[in-house]
């Protein structure tokens, strides 16, 4: 079974929209939470205090911010 990918972000963000580009370009599809909406705010800092964005969630796996080699990595075939 595929783990749920959950996407934290905010508008006009460029690294979120790398992130984003970056999995929608490899087929991946994901859930996007935009943090300027409080529930997702909240769900947000229950799982990190990291103000910055966007932060992915794969199963147990945090990644924050936008490093390319770190999805090439964790998203590999």
């Amino acid at each position: 079974m595929k783990q749920e990918i959950v996407m934290y972000t905010l508008p006009l963000c460029p690294y979120c929209a790398r992130a984003k580009r970056f999995l929608t370009g490899r087929g991946i599809m994901f859930v996007e939470k935009n943090i300027l909406i409080p529930k997702n705010l909240k769900e947000l800092r229950n799982v990190t205090n990291l103000i910055g964005v966007p932060v992915t969630i794969v199963g147990k796996r945090i990644l924050t911010r936008f490093s390319l080699a770190e999805y090439e990595e964790v998203f590999k075939n």
